[in-house]
């Protein structure tokens, strides 16, 4: 008897099956609905899959790039490529080609070492009025509750914004100023130590309330709306100030901040305290060239501490005698 050869499915009707079983397993199944939608919306989503080529998502990859940095193209096409995989692996097509795998993926630069400026100044103009520091300012500018909470916690403890998010009272220690994360983004858990001034500020926050469960009403994706509210609220009361004492506003104050430069702020602040095998393990990246991506001390920073250290301490000895003899 002849077999029966198995009918390869739509790229519309795999998509559409890797959602309802693949991804609500996945912790990015949020932001894969997102990119199945891209996808679908191609005019490669009626075609069976074994009919798509290479060429065809070339094609796309480079009509997207007009209009989408690589970083969201590298995304889209990581997305399908595991679609084909699970194709081949988990539904029965095997000698299924994966043609993502015949795409160059387009160059991803996303590396910043944007931190925080702390030295804003206007001659003339008291500091009350006129803060050092950026977060300051946003801070000042938000009419929300739990906002400044969340920037501080982000600034202080380099957490995810999701992390912080999705922090339940029973796991936070204001005793010994500890926040636990049951459920990282590694998939592993993790204890973050809270800086003096973050520990205060959650103390505040939580004086009073009585609750179990999330701290916070608010989403990451709210969060980052209302971050980038008062930054530009921020930035606009700068202008003011610096209008009303004839002034000229630096351009770089608030302009390219982003919520996740918060995060690259309060590594590099424990940077200066734990060593980098204890820095891996309250930030979460499991190799240090991950963590190296969000470590971006100051020259200055760095100069401080050498001059502070036994070899800086014993140089400055000797120079010391030098010059006294």
């Amino acid at each position: 008897m002849k077999l029966r050869r198995k009918t390869y499915p739509s790229l519309a009707s795999a998509i559409n099956r890797y959602l309802a079983e693949i991804s609500p397993h996945k912790k990015g199944k949020a932001s894969e609905g997102s990119l199945a939608r891209r996808w679908l919306d191609t005019r490669l989503a009626g075609r069976t899959v074994e009919r798509i080529r290479n060429t065809d998502l070339i094609a796309i990859r480079d009509d997207w790039l007009q209009d989408y940095k690589p970083a969201t193209v590298v995304r889209r096409l990581a997305f399908l490529s595991h679609v084909f995989t699970v194709l081949r692996k988990d539904w029965g097509f095997p000698s299924l080609a994966n043609p993502v795998q015949l795409v160059r993926r387009p160059t991803v630069d996303d590396a910043r070492d944007r931190r925080l400026f702390t030295s804003i100044r206007l001659r003339g103009v008291d500091e009350s009025d006129c803060p050092k520091n950026e977060l300051t300012w946003i801070l000042d500018a938000t009419e929300s509750e739990e906002l400044p909470t969340i920037l501080m916690l982000a600034s202080q403890t380099g957490m995810r914004r999701s992390e912080i998010t999705n922090i339940r009272r029973e796991n936070v220690d204001l005793r010994y100023g500890v926040i636990h994360i049951p459920d990282s983004k590694n998939g592993e858990s993790r204890d973050v130590p809270l800086t003096p001034l973050s520990q205060e500020w959650l103390r505040r926050y939580l004086a009073g309330r009585s609750f179990r469960g999330r701290i916070f009403t608010m989403t990451a994706g709210a969060v980052t709306r209302a971050f980038i509210r008062a930054r530009t609220k921020a930035r606009s009361n700068y202008e003011a100030l610096c209008a009303k004492h004839a002034r000229r506003p630096q351009p770089e104050y608030f302009r390219d901040l982003r919520l996740h430069d918060l995060r690259h702020e309060g590594i590099s602040i424990l940077a200066g305290v734990f060593a980098i095998h204890e820095l891996m393990k309250i930030s979460g990246h499991n190799s240090t060239r991950m963590l190296g991506r969000y470590f971006h001390p100051s020259g200055r920073d760095l100069a401080r501490k050498l001059a502070r250290s036994p070899l800086g301490r014993q140089q400055l000895a000797r120079l010391g005698s030098t010059v006294a003899e």
